[in-house]
């Protein structure tokens, strides 16, 4: 497995697990697009950061 691959792995065990439409993606390439239509993947907005590292520590 290479490193772009544990990425696309995890992805798929933390956001196609519960899709409806998680059979219809048969490649990495229809996942990455489903997860782009998703919205999965785009860069945290502005003060959300700050909340994933308080809910990282609160959890930790």
């Amino acid at each position: 497995m290479t490193a772009k691959q544990i990425p696309v792995t995890e992805n798929l065990l933390r956001f196609c697990y519960h899709c409806e439409a998680a059979h219809e993606c048969t490649t990495e390439e229809q996942c990455r697009a489903c997860w782009e239509a998703a919205g999965i993947g785009k860069p945290l907005e502005e003060g959300a950061e700050e909340m994933q590292q308080l809910l990282q520590a609160y959890y930790a």
